[in-house]
């Protein structure tokens, strides 16, 4: 298809440009993409409805600026990206994952805490907490009883093939 672009103005083509990168960033493909963006310190999550709009942010985030994981409910995902791409059944499977995952990052720091604390006796004083945590094992408790009602989900499994290596290669990690 070709077009004829003399005929306008540089607005004018400048605010077609802005229409079609619009409409090419907000169509959908049926799919879902969780795009969780790490730069200079900074997190945030973007999702996005598009393979496309996916790669243009991989593009920005290449591994230089930021890197960019990408959880998405298309198996077939051909994304070219630095971090990690993985495939969830649901956007809810996802939730359900990264809130059971942080509560058991959690509870274990807690627990690991609360038992230094405890012990603080038979530690080298150098090493020794300086203070009481801030927690009781009746906050653990409450932690590990929510972890409980999260109910079944389906862990994201990976997508990425990259070259150099097999995918036993990895398996208990």
């Amino acid at each position: 298809m070709e077009m004829d672009f003399t005929q306008h103005s540089v607005e004018e083509l400048r605010e077609l440009q802005n229409r079609i990168g619009s409409y090419l960033h907000n169509m959908t493909d049926g799919f879902i993409y969780i795009c969780q963006i790490r730069s200079y310190g900074n997190r945030w999550k973007n999702v996005l409805t598009n393979e496309l709009a996916v790669n243009d942010l991989c593009i920005e985030y290449d591994g230089y600026d930021g890197i960019v994981d990408v959880y998405t409910t298309n198996p077939d995902a051909k994304i070219s990206n630095y971090g990690e791409v993985n495939y969830i059944k649901s956007e809810e499977d996802y939730r359900k994952w990264k809130d059971a995952t942080s509560l058991v990052s959690d509870i274990k720091d807690y627990e690991d805490r609360l038992k230094k604390w405890e012990d603080r006796e038979n530690i080298p004083f150098h090493s020794r907490p300086t203070f009481a945590p801030m927690y009781t094992q009746e906050d653990v408790d409450v932690l590990k009883n929510k972890l409980e009602t999260i109910g079944e989900y389906e862990k994201p499994t990976s997508i990425k093939k990259s070259e150099g290596y097999e995918e036993s290669d990895y398996e208990g990690d």
